[in-house]
């Protein structure tokens, strides 16, 4: 942790820290002041013929913004450590309370001198951060604020960053924190967003006029900073821990004297609901600071949403008790003080705690990774989710709105180490060349991918030579999924062939062609190829004869044809292969040039394809690629230019934070000896026979206790996390002491199968809703004996059902709300198996969601008669025993 949290002993904080501002006497004012007196040390506050009360520190009325601001600093650190913590300002109207919480009259100022809490936080937050993030460090964790705005106005919640102005429930939920339903939170990069925000918020504020303050706030306005901290073990892991902080400023509307206000009508009911609230408020500090059974949260709005806040376990909260120095207000400021002792007096139960989320496995792609810096560039990653090919890596470029703006595809050779980052530095020229910002778009769109076994791709390298016209044919398929074409094919070398071969057979597929040193087989059979075409030969390339080049000149009737000798001009493709090509669509298509307003929103992506990172992702080199010079100068330029700059950004990296200590020698001992004395399983609860205990597990990570039988039905067929409810560690059990565990069913008279399924779900929200991309699946995990997976989303209807006949068997949807959707399994036709429906409901609480089902399968031969041609049983999985997730089998049999 940060030096200012290392020296704070947790032990000793109080739960509430007190502290007391005297507003400042008008010069004007003739009325008379009291005679406070202080300690030298600014903690004891003494009136005139009463006792002297002690509080944490005491501001006269001397004292500036900046003063009060040094004192509370320290505490601000905590949120970003996973920590809450709380600052309110309270006491009666017009004591000055929103002047500290924002500045003079009521407003939010950015005045250095006079800006309150609220801008001073937002600022020195994320001065610590970048601070934090400036010296460079191999660890890899990040900070995202997010924030909430609202007001309790006559006892209801209103969020003001919402345009829609009716009131919310509060809802609580399972770790105890007390949270508004359906509010906005806007994430925030920087200290002007977060003022921004405030501003726009503050707008909405309700505030009038009384008798005894001009601007006097009509509500409580309560701002929530939510600063999750994700921390991963190593740079490489995907996954980390999430802690999430949360700091609350909360500005609270005064204590009125309605007789001095002299308010009437709304200004009436708008006193007495603040008077109401602010005196269960009291109640529930008297209620705290005598340790009472039952603390009255609930008896009000304000209470009930301050009661993370004022919790003794959770937060830590400073109170900013506000007085007046004129006798006039010496009643209600007696009352403050009063009460502001009973807020010392609240005694710590115990140590608050970081509030550390969970463990997750993220899918979250961009993590660690930036957005293109030069934006009308729009470099990304994404998976092609192909039919029959699986998932095949993609590098785009360029923005594209609809399937009319001109999709080039690249298609790399087939040396060892190519991949689509082959193809960097002509994109780049290309893009150089055809836009020049964000408002004059490119009017190219670019994708080159990794062929199946190169780059990133899995699959067989001889794809691209065997099939190259279904597999390309597949790919366009999925990048212009209504066209079913795009502007131009690029290949080089091998990727030359396959686009030549891929034009012979669906000559429709592309507008134009563009080849670099192609490998040409039977060039008499591009004769049928009419597409306009850019041919670029180097004499000096043996491997490439300029021969066979001259060939496919003479059979390509629409070329451009250009012949170099790298000897010679080593640099000749770098420097004219993006001219030629541009010269080329130009001669042929007259309506070549296209501006677009960057102002056009842009569109999700095809449902088949998925982000897989942004610009470093698109540079950086994985596996088998090579790490090109220029690629790799770029991305140095990059991450230093992120390095360097101001906390503006989303993935914020901080130093590494020190491992926790490990556990040491009698602690170990203490452990063993309690685990040794357990003869309980932590699954089923039944009693483990001292014959039986040695054929247990222990499990490594969370230490549950598990006896053979549930070993056999629950580990041995979910081996990746454990089976107990509420704990679901990740588990890492080699496949030799799974051995050791059989399945409860014989062998010797049923077949078994496991099949895998679940989904995985990825937030692509906008600005106007919420939406998530599924991808619902079906495997096995043993000998694929499946013929084809039905993906039903409306099982009332008949006919509904999506059938895929090739693995992997996937449904890719992009919904609002999770569905549900019935997996239906036809078997090979040879087994004469019932189909097998498993009732699914497709989830969005986890990134990645795995189950395992065992299918068993009585011995009658290869087959199995069947009693009726469209027999079928059921596995309600949404109606499984939710008391063993992890236990699941059927017996598929017709009787």
């Amino acid at each position: 942790m940060s030096a200012s949290i290392s020296s704070i002993d947790l032990n000793n904080l109080s739960p509430i820290q007190v502290f007391i501002r005297i507003k400042p006497n008008n010069p004007n004012d003739e009325n008379e002041t009291i005679p406070f007196k202080y300690s030298k040390n600014n903690t004891t506050l003494t009136l005139p013929n009463s006792p002297s009360m002690s509080f944490d520190n005491i501001f006269p009325p001397e004292s500036t913004q900046n003063d009060l601001f040094d004192s509370i600093s320290s505490l601000l650190h905590f949120p970003l450590y996973g920590y809450n913590s709380t600052i309110f300002a309270y006491g009666q109207t017009n004591s000055g309370k929103t002047y500290t919480m924002l500045g003079p009259n009521g407003k939010l100022s950015l005045n250095i001198d006079l800006m309150g809490i609220i801008p001073r936080t937002s600022r020195y937050l994320f001065a610590a951060i970048h601070k934090l993030t400036s010296s460079s460090s191999s660890s890899s964790i990040q900070y995202q604020v997010r924030v909430s705005y609202f007001e309790v106005y006559n006892a209801r919640v209103y969020d003001l960053l919402n345009k829609k102005s009716h009131s919310l429930n509060i809802r609580e939920d399972n770790q105890g924190n007390i949270n508004v339903a359906n509010a906005v939170e806007i994430p925030v990069d920087n200290s002007l967003e977060l003022e921004n925000v405030l501003m726009q918020g503050n707008e909405k504020r309700r505030t009038a006029f009384t008798s005894m303050n001009s601007s006097s706030s009509r509500s409580h306005a309560l701002l929530i900073l939510w600063i999750e901290r994700r921390e991963r073990s190593t740079s490489t892991s995907r996954e980390y821990k999430s802690y999430l902080g949360r700091l609350n400023l909360i500005d609270l509307a005064g204590s009125e004297d309605i007789s001095r206000s002299k308010v009437e009508g709304d200004r009436f009911r708008e006193a007495v609901n603040i008077n109401t609230e602010l005196l269960q408020l009291r109640r529930v500090l008297d209620a705290l600071s005598s340790s009472p059974s039952y603390i009255p949260y609930r008896d009000s709005t304000l209470t009930r949403l301050l009661q993370s806040s004022l919790s003794t376990r959770q937060s830590i909260t400073i109170l900013i008790s506000h007085i007046s120095s004129l006798n006039i207000d010496l009643y209600e400021s007696v009352n403050t003080l009063k009460y502001s002792e009973i807020a010392k007096c609240v005694q710590r139960t115990s140590i608050p705690t970081q509030n550390l989320s969970k463990y997750i496995d993220t899918s979250d792609v961009m993590f660690g990774d930036y957005n293109d810096p030069i934006e009308y560039f729009y470099r990304r990653t994404v998976y092609i989710h192909t039919r029959s090919y699986g998932k095949i890596f993609a590098r785009l470029a360029g923005h594209r709105y609809d399937e009319q703006q001109k999709c080039i595809l690249l298609i790399h050779g087939s040396g060892p180490t190519n991949s689509s980052m082959f193809w960097n530095d002509l994109v780049r020229k290309l893009l150089l060349a055809t836009s020049s910002s964000s408002s004059s778009l490119s009017p190219y769109y670019f994708v080159a991918i990794d062929c199946p076994g190169y780059g990133r791709s899995d699959g067989d390298k001889q794809i691209i030579r065997s099939y190259p016209d279904v597999f390309i044919e597949e790919i366009i398929d999925c990048i212009s999924p209504i066209t079913h074409q795009v502007y131009c094919l690029i290949g080089s070398s091998q990727g030359a062939a396959a686009v030549f071969n891929a034009l012979v057979e669906k000559p429709a597929m592309s507008s134009f062609l563009a080849v670099q040193n192609p490998v040409s087989h039977d060039p008499q059979r591009f004769v049928c190829i009419k597409q306009p075409a850019l041919l670029m030969y180097d004499i000096d390339d043996d491997g490439h004869p300029v021969s066979v080049g001259r060939l496919v000149r003479k059979y390509i009737p629409n070329n451009h044809y250009y012949e170099y000798s790298s000897s010679q001009q080593s640099d000749w493709l770098e420097h004219n292969a993006h001219l030629k090509l541009l010269q080329l669509f130009n001669e042929y298509d007259v309506n070549n040039q296209l501006t677009t307003s960057s102002e056009i929103s842009l569109p999700s992506l095809p449902a088949c394809l998925s982000v897989a990172g942004g610009i470093i992702s698109y540079l950086s080199s994985y596996n088998r690629e090579p790490l090109y010079k220029n690629s790799k100068e770029e991305l140095e330029s990059i991450l230093l230019t992120y390095e360097k700059q101001s906390v503006e950004n989303n993935d914020l990296f901080i130093e590494r934070i020190e491992p926790e200590s490990s556990e040491d020698d009698e602690s170990k001992a203490q452990r063993l000896a309690i685990e040794l004395t357990q003869t309980q399983c932590d699954l089923c609860n039944q009693h483990i026979s001292s014959n039986d205990i040695s054929k247990s597990l222990r499990l490594s990570d969370c230490r549950h206790l598990l006896c053979y039988l549930c070993c056999c039905e629950t580990i041995k067929i979910n081996s990746y996390e454990c089976p107990v409810v509420d704990c679901a560690t990740k588990l890492n059990i080699s496949s030799s002491q799974l051995s050791l565990y059989s399945f409860p069913f014989s062998s010797d008279t049923e077949k078994h199968i496991i099949i895998q399924f679940g989904n995985s779900s990825k937030s692509i929200s906008s600005s106007s809703s919420q939406r998530y991309e599924y991808i619902a699946y079906i495997k096995c995990k043993t000998k694929n004996l499946i013929d084809n997976v039905s993906f039903d989303i409306n099982p009332e209807y008949p006919k509904s059902a999506i059938r895929v006949c090739q693995p992997p068997y996937e449904l890719v949807r992009i919904m609002n709300l999770e569905f549900t959707c019935h997996f239906i399994i036809q078997w090979n036709k040879i087994l004469n198996w019932p189909k097998l429906r498993i009732t699914y409901h497709v989830q969005n609480k986890q990134a990645n969601f795995i189950r395992n089902l065992l299918v068993r399968i009585p011995n009658q031969g290869n087959t199995m008669a069947k009693s009726h041609k469209t027999h079928e049983l059921v596995y309600n999985w949404t109606d499984r025993d939710r008391t063993k997730p992890n236990l699941n089998y059927i017996l598929l049999s017709y009787d």
